[in-house]
């Protein structure tokens, strides 16, 4: 997931009455990012949601497109962002600690592609602004939030 704090706060208030926990509103987001791989039309995309389970109403949907940085609108097609920086760190740092509490920076540097150069200190900076991790008092380690 790849949403500030604030934007996580507002959608939690928004789809309250849906919605109850952080958690589902991840999954949702996940399978939002995961049908804007191929940019679609606004009425597209709320059809193909409402057929995976996401009974998001029009409203709500736009509200989410329109708040997300890493969705990108050409036109009238609406598409996930997935080439900058910060979304392919967050990515490989998704996957180096799935299922870990704490993973090493040095670790995850080793997953980073030779022709991106990142150091250490942008990879915590990256990661602890996404929400999801926190930098441990010797700056060498990210741990888990806990949520």
């Amino acid at each position: 997931m790849r949403l500030d704090n604030k934007t996580q706060r507002i959608l939690v208030a928004v789809l309250k009455p849906q919605l109850v926990t952080y958690k589902e509103v991840c999954i949702l987001v996940e399978t939002i990012y995961e049908q804007l791989k191929t940019p679609k039309p606004i009425e597209e995309l709320h059809q193909r949601l409402n057929e995976a389970g996401v009974k998001w109403n029009m409203s709500q949907l736009q509200l989410f497109l329109l708040m997300d940085s890493n969705i990108k609108k050409t036109g009238n097609l609406y598409g996930a962002g997935g080439n900058n920086l910060n979304t392919i760190i967050l990515d490989i740092v998704d996957k180096v600690m799935d299922g870990k509490p704490i993973a090493p920076i040095r670790k995850i540097m080793e997953y980073v592609p030779n022709d991106i150069t990142v150091s250490g200190e942008e990879i915590s900076k990256i990661a602890e602004s996404s929400g999801k991790y926190i930098i441990h008092s010797n700056g060498a380690v990210l741990m888990r939030t806990k949520n």
